[in-house]
């Protein structure tokens, strides 16, 4: 996975009750070290919790649906997304 950073896209895997999960585009606005994250797959409502171990985070805004909350998730459970202009 390539240096992600501000201005980047990334696909993150939401719970979808009775059905297939979805696959949502975020956009990076930082990337820092922290144990204080969503978990993956993304539960409703999102919930940032205190995790025992501080990991790689990026720190993303959910495009189209509330682009004022800010979120983080660990850097291992996004999906990188290149298609996005």
């Amino acid at each position: 996975m390539r240096n992600i950073g501000f201005g980047d896209y990334i696909r993150i895997e939401q719970n979808r009750y009775g059905g297939v999960n979805q696959m949502f585009l975020h956009k990076v606005i930082g990337r820092l070290e922290s144990n204080y994250y969503v978990d993956v797959p993304v539960q409703c409502p999102e919930t940032e919790l205190l995790h025992k171990k501080v990991v790689e985070v990026v720190a993303c805004i959910c495009c189209g649906v509330n682009e004022r909350e800010v979120h983080n998730f660990k850097l291992s459970d996004i999906k990188e997304e290149s298609n996005v202009r």
